[in-house]
């Protein structure tokens, strides 16, 4: 078996809220490191892990997702690994040529052309001058910049600049290359463009590290996810399983629910799936699903109106149905008033989802109550073919090919 290309054994980073304090605790590690002493072993006052005991090896051609929440800590590992930080515990090992796309473009001088700027930028990535001008016809086709290289970068637009970076970076063929949020580089046709090289680079044996919130966007590239939650890896293994637990960990945040005053006294105590899956660990695209609303009233309601909506983590509310668009009456009784709803034939490509509900009365100004994820599940199958060539997306379009 071949040598690890990086091993990040426990490492840890640490921040200080207090500008001060911070100031002060970094003078006093320096002052550690000069006698050979290593820093307090527990956090001091004001302090906080922005990465704490993640431990992980990479081999070659390995493509890791990094998958996690806002401030999970995914940047900050892509720039401890890329020795943009120090980590405060812990050892990061690395072999063989680094590359980075993080913040594309960020470093070009605005006053030099982009022509000066890519022979600097390609410099400070590792590639000699000879190195640069044998690749520099190509890093300028590939960023579609042939017209505008010997302007002045302080023209260019940001999506230039970006399509610039991203060809620098990916023409100084590392061994491991880290790709931070850059798959909003220039228009459609450019991102194509860009995971078509970047799966070129993971098939022709380069690592990759990939942090993006699209999953279905790193589905196409990554192999293998590692899942931070609350600055701790908590899952490290095949990539659909760590989308999952990714996906499934953002439906636990619940949005605020006072919308507007009350119209009436009912509240959505309880919406669960009552129907058994088809597989042990989920359902099937094209299965049936059946959900139970529970209701808590003191006092009568007639004609109430209840809005079931199915959300998708990754892109919001994806549709919703109410009891009215079909006639069905829901007339609520105190205590406690139950209905239940079965959806036929779910059109939900493989993921994690979650049922919420509203609770109006008989108007659609008569606002009660609102639920955003009572009732929690996912589609293990079939798979999806991120490639395009199958199947992809979240939505099963029902359709038929036929030969003219």
């Amino acid at each position: 078996m071949s040598f690890p290309i990086l091993e990040v054994a426990r490492v840890s980073k640490i921040y200080c809220r207090n500008l001060k304090r911070s100031l002060r605790y970094g003078v006093q590690d320096l002052l550690f490191q000069a006698v050979g002493r290593n820093r307090e072993a527990k956090l001091r006052p004001g302090e906080f892990f922005a990465l704490k005991h993640v431990s992980f090896t990479l081999h070659p051609g390995e493509c890791l997702a990094l998958l996690g929440a806002n401030g999970a800590g995914k940047s900050t590992l892509l720039k401890l690994i890329n020795g943009l930080l120090r980590p405060d515990r812990g050892v990061i090992r690395r072999r063989g040529r680094l590359g980075a796309m993080i913040e594309l473009g960020a470093g070009f001088n605005p006053l030099l052309s982009g022509r000066e700027n890519t022979f600097v930028n390609a410099a400070l990535l590792g590639l000699s001058r000879t190195e640069v001008q044998r690749q520099f016809d190509s890093i300028v086709d590939f960023a579609e910049l042939a017209d505008v290289i010997d302007d002045p970068v302080r023209t260019y637009s940001t999506g230039m600049r970006m399509r610039l970076g991203f060809a620098i970076a990916t023409h100084t063929r590392p061994d491991l290359l880290l790709i931070d949020e850059v798959f909003a580089v220039g228009d459609v046709r450019f991102r194509m463009k860009c995971f078509e090289k970047i799966m070129q680079l993971r098939d022709s044996g380069i690592s990759l590290i990939v942090v993006a919130h699209a999953i279905n966007q790193l589905q196409r590239i990554s192999n293998r996810a590692l899942v931070l939650d609350q600055h701790q890896a908590i899952y490290d293994g095949p990539f659909d399983a760590g989308a999952r637990l990714y996906e499934e960990s953002l439906l636990q945040v619940q949005p605020d629910q006072k919308t507007a005053s009350p119209f009436h006294d009912a509240r959505i105590s309880d919406i669960r799936i009552v129907s058994l899956p088809t597989e042990n660990d989920g359902w099937r695209t094209g299965d049936s699903l059946t959900v139970e609303i529970e209701i808590q009233s003191q006092t009568p309601l007639e004609n109430a109106c209840v809005r079931l909506f199915v959300r998708s983590p990754a892109l919001g509310i994806l549709g919703g149905f109410a009891n009215h668009a079909t006639g069905f009456r829901c007339d609520l009784r105190p205590p406690e008033t139950r209905f239940r709803v079965s959806i036929n034939q779910l059109p939900l490509l493989m993921g994690a989802y979650s049922i919420g509900a509203t609770l109006y009365g008989p108007g659609p100004w008569d606002f009660c109550d609102r639920q955003e994820s009572g009732a929690k599940f996912h589609i293990v199958g079939p798979p999806t073919n991120p490639n395009g060539f199958g199947i992809d997306g979240s939505i099963e379009f029902q359709h038929r090919w036929e030969n003219m």
